[in-house]
């Protein structure tokens, strides 16, 4: 016969060693632990009554928690979703509104006027702004003179900077500001225009706005045209 161990058999407590030095316990375990202890145990001296309601509790306490951590993980995967159905709904009755993104994109359709968009952290002396194609080739570079701090506009006429009319298509654009002083001063482009649809990227949503594409982390402002 095992000898008894603080309650636990001498083989439940060389199980008890394998499993808790190295590892928690799991609810498997602990079952595991408890039937061979009554297995084990010395019938002329059991288990002691409170030692052994003390244990059951024990295991209800580990069903229970691991119940719970169960319920939790589910109830997080639920909530994940439901936000992504929410933002996939959302996004779909964007569609014909006004909005504007942080980037650098804007796009020429039908060799038409375009707008820039950027903002200023501070008033600058010179503002130079370079428009490049897809390839990254400069084909324009502007200067627009002196702007106050804020949210600023430039209408790009279409042209490269030998006059020649530039193909539709997607360009690139960056502004570079500074002081009277020559010091820097911060700029941030935004690519603007109208939501024509919605496009789904890992199942996330994303914006279409003619042939460009807005993810929804990079929205700054959606307006009603």
């Amino acid at each position: 016969m095992s000898p008894q161990i603080g309650g636990i058999s001498g083989v439940g407590m060389d199980l008890y060693q394998s499993t808790g030095s190295n590892a928690a316990m799991d609810q498997a375990d602990f079952l595991k632990l408890l039937m061979i202890q009554l297995a084990y145990q010395d019938p002329m001296n059991p288990v002691d009554s409170q030692q052994f309601s003390a244990q059951l509790a024990q295991f209800s306490q580990l069903e229970q928690l691991t119940q719970m951590n169960e319920n939790l993980q589910m109830s997080q995967s639920t909530n994940m979703i439901l936000a992504q159905s929410v933002n996939n709904t959302m996004a779909a009755s964007m569609i014909g509104r006004s909005v504007t993104a942080y980037g650098d994109q804007v796009e020429l359709v039908d060799g038409a006027e375009t707008m820039l968009n950027y903002n200023l952290g501070g008033a600058a002396q010179t503002v130079e702004i370079t428009i490049k194609n897809e390839a990254g080739a400069v084909i324009r570079t502007i200067e627009a003179g002196p702007q106050s701090s804020g949210e600023q506009q430039f209408t790009w006429d279409g042209l490269d900077d030998e006059g020649n009319a530039m193909t539709d298509g997607v360009y690139t654009f960056s502004v570079s500001a500074k002081t009277g002083a020559g010091l820097a001063v911060q700029s941030t482009t935004y690519t603007c225009g109208t939501i024509t649809g919605v496009t789904y990227t890992q199942g996330m949503p994303e914006f279409l706005v003619g042939s460009m594409q807005i993810a929804l982390g990079d929205v700054y402002k959606i307006l009603e045209v």
